[in-house]
């Protein structure tokens, strides 16, 4: 998905009145602003996050519906808002970039978003733990999108091998994420950090604990922090 952390929430009631069509092309049009990438495992990622009302799965409506969307970027190429393909990715023409604008537009302002605040040190330097806000504070689309989430993760094989304590493979892992063998480390970083705050916005330690042992676990399949350019130092030369 895109490299934020925080995709914006949409009402329901707003983006329900939007065609499907005009969904993908904001959502193509959204991970280029955030110079993400544009593979179709991206967009099928972004349609669901940004709008998952409209492409969830019917019947398990925590996981996407990536035939629909699939199906739309095919009209939307048709009427010439897209150039690329599944293989090379996608990418807005101009005419695409202005129906985005309009669709941005029709969407009005994102739900506010609630954030978490970092721990901190205490007097006794220990850390304190993450203000967690409570959950009946939380807006409901909000919840209601958490839990989604939350859901799928207990019901992973990944999760039910840690409850049993049988050994996780990069499969689990990955299939945990909604992400496949071929996706990047950028992109399971984002979603194990996205999956993080939405078991924080339901206070679930359990899942907190689980997913710091993914990533302790698979630290090596995920990227890192980019560290700062070190000065080089000048070497004086010998008399």
């Amino acid at each position: 998905m895109a490299k934020t952390s925080n995709p914006p929430r949409f009402d329901p009631a707003s983006y329900s009145k939007i065609t499907l069509n005009d969904l993908v092309v904001y959502s193509i049009y959204y991970l280029h602003k955030q110079r993400s990438e544009i593979a179709a495992e991206d967009v099928i990622s972004a349609c669901f996050v940004l709008f998952p009302k409209r492409f969830a799965l019917r019947k398990y409506p925590q996981w996407p519906d990536s035939g629909i969307v699939s199906r739309r970027w095919g009209d939307c190429k048709s009427k010439g808002y897209l150039r690329g393909n599944a293989v090379k990715g996608f990418a807005l023409t101009a005419r695409g970039s202005k129906r985005a604008e309009k669709v941005e537009k029709a969407l009005g302002k994102p739900l506010k978003p609630i954030r978490v605040r970092k721990p901190t040190a205490s007097l006794k330097g220990k850390a304190e733990r993450p203000v967690v806000p409570a959950v009946e504070a939380v807006h409901p689309e909000l919840k209601a999108h958490a839990k989604k989430y939350v859901r799928s993760m207990e019901m992973s094989d990944a999760y039910k091998n840690y409850k049993k304590r049988k050994p996780l493979n990069e499969f689990d892992f990955r299939s945990l994420l909604l992400c496949t063998m071929e996706t990047p480390p950028e992109t399971l970083t984002r979603n194990l950090e996205q999956f993080k705050e939405y078991a924080s916005l339901l206070a679930r330690d359990d899942m907190l604990k689980f997913l710091a042992f993914c990533a302790d676990t698979f630290a090596h399949m995920l990227s890192k922090p980019s560290e700062p350019a070190k000065k080089k130092r000048r070497v004086k030369k010998g008399k």
